[in-house]
């Protein structure tokens, strides 16, 4: 497998190596014959044509992409666009995967388990952790992630508060415009600072499951307490 490819490039390949328009089941299934991505979601083909649709030509939608590989020519075909090689000049964001470290695998598991019934998808879980550990000011590098367990970026653009989301911690962790740049490194700063506060939202959620069952009640028992919880509003100074 090929972990470097985002669901758009596996996509992308696919339809290369056919050589003619396809389907979104097709082009899941050729996905997975040729083992080009690994999706970590219990709905794929939704997945797949959401991130398809995101980068195919005159395609109205907020999330986007700016990077073009796809255009529409029936209901539901796709095929390359005739100038993809051009797509290649990659955008510095969107690039990096998001990694969960591998001690949180347990709470994880619980959490995304049908007995709790909210998280469908992992990504969501982590949308919610990051938050939960940036409310809390709790910020824990990963100790040890396995990169076959990341998440493409592209997943998250399910959320329609997705890069927001991304963008704000970053901008209120380092108080500077310099982190929205679409350079390499401020990518690599935002993506760490995300992954680092989810990790601890991901550690007090295991904290506070540790000692009760870990059902739908539970998870209403702990969005409670955190509203119980004063909040800082952060004094941004920005220059732009």
């Amino acid at each position: 497998m090929n972990e470097n490819l985002t669901i758009a490039e596996a996509a992308l390949k696919v339809l290369k190596g056919l050589g003619r328009p396809a389907l979104i089941e097709e082009i899941y299934a050729e996905i997975l014959k040729r083992n080009l991505y690994k999706f970590d979601t219990p709905t794929p083909e939704h997945v797949l044509k959401t991130q398809i649709r995101r980068h195919t030509r005159n395609m109205e939608r907020v999330d986007a992409s700016e990077i073009i590989y796809f255009e529409m020519v029936g209901d539901e075909m796709y095929k390359p666009t005739a100038d993809t090689d051009s797509t290649k000049k990659q955008l510095a964001t969107g690039m990096r995967r998001i990694q969960r470290a591998t001690d949180k695998e347990e709470i994880i598991k619980s959490l995304t388990s049908e007995q709790v019934g909210v998280f469908k998808e992992i990504w969501r879980l982590v949308l919610f952790a990051a938050q939960v550990g940036f409310k809390n000011s709790r910020r824990e590098p990963l100790k040890a992630a396995d990169p076959g367990k990341g998440i493409d970026q592209s997943t998250f653009g399910n959320c329609p508060a997705w890069p927001g989301i991304l963008y704000l911690m970053s901008l209120v962790e380092s108080n500077k415009a310099d982190c929205l740049c679409s350079t390499a490194d401020a990518e690599s700063d935002r993506i760490t600072t995300f992954q680092e506060y989810a990790n601890g939202g991901l550690a007090i959620l295991g904290e506070f499951f540790a000692d009760r069952l870990c059902d739908l009640d539970g998870i209403l028992l702990f969005i409670d307490n955190q509203r119980e919880k004063s909040v800082i509003i952060p004094d941004v100074e920005l220059t732009i």
